[in-house]
């Protein structure tokens, strides 16, 4: 299959998605674990500024958007498939929230997004460039969000780290549960290679290891459900969660983390 169907079958996946508002277990389909999604936001929200105009890339339903809102002087939410947009602007509406808007835009090419706003204060991405086909598309989107990016700015990324991946397969390889496979439709991206891009236009602030969270809830909840089906909903993972906050300063379980936080400074004055 080449590069292009690949895309297609990428965009293809997300708006079906974009046309419910939840999944057929009740979840929501670009954040199916709501207390993973939870400590990202949570990571990310303690370093937005009042002050500060955001942009949301890969913003989905819109719903982390709509929260960063509340911590901000303006956010916009970024999203290629239109209908996305659409049910974000509803939600908006809805909510009354008056400093979040939304704009369809790809993160390969976000030049029409700075044409309009500018340079932002933060860029927010949360798996944004994992549903991109390839390393070199990727690595064009960090160079895209970094000119989106003022000198001094920051941005906040939870991607998908794929030596996360491996080491949580290999705490699950000596038990009795099968490997995590990565969604068909991500790209995982080797933190050395993302570090590699990311430090010639920023310097790393801070790292946010989500690793207790994640061997929690991918390691013990599934051991303790055998012979059911583990779930992202479970008591195990909400508690988990309260937990994390208190763990994502150390280096715990940091070889298992494959969704931490970056918190990236522009680089300049």
């Amino acid at each position: 299959m080449s590069e292009a169907e690949d895309a297609t079958k990428v965009r293809e996946f997300w708006e079906r998605a974009a046309a419910s508002e939840r999944d057929e277990q009740g979840l929501r389909p670009v954040a199916r674990d709501p207390f993973l999604q939870e400590a990202v936001e949570a990571g990310m929200e303690r370093w937005l500024d009042s002050r500060a105009k955001v942009a949301d890339i890969g913003c989905g339903d819109g719903y982390s958007t709509l929260r960063f809102a509340r911590n901000v002087a303006s956010i916009v939410g970024v999203d290629y498939i239109p209908k996305f947009v659409d049910r974000a602007r509803d939600e908006a509406r809805q909510r009354g929230v008056s400093n979040a808007s939304f704009r369809t835009g790809n993160v390969l090419d976000l030049e029409p997004i700075r044409a309009e706003e500018g340079p932002v204060d933060i860029a927010i991405s949360i798996r944004c460039l994992i549903n991109l086909n390839n390393w070199d598309q990727q690595r064009q989107g960090m160079e895209q969000i970094a000119r989106t990016v003022r000198p001094g700015g920051l941005w906040l990324v939870s991607e998908g780290w794929s030596g996360g991946l491996r080491g949580l397969n290999e705490l699950r390889k000596h038990t009795t549960l099968p490997p995590i496979v990565a969604a068909k439709y991500n790209v995982l991206i080797e933190r050395e290679q993302f570090e590699a891009v990311a430090t010639s236009f920023f310097k790393i602030e801070a790292y946010i290891n989500l690793g207790f969270y994640l061997v929690m809830s991918r390691v013990l909840q599934p051991l303790v459900e055998l012979p059911y089906p583990a779930r992202h909903d479970h008591p195990i993972n909400q508690l988990a969660a309260n937990l994390q906050d208190g763990c994502s300063d150390s280096t715990l379980f940091r070889d298992c983390d494959y969704a931490g936080i970056y918190v990236l400074r522009r680089n300049g004055v």
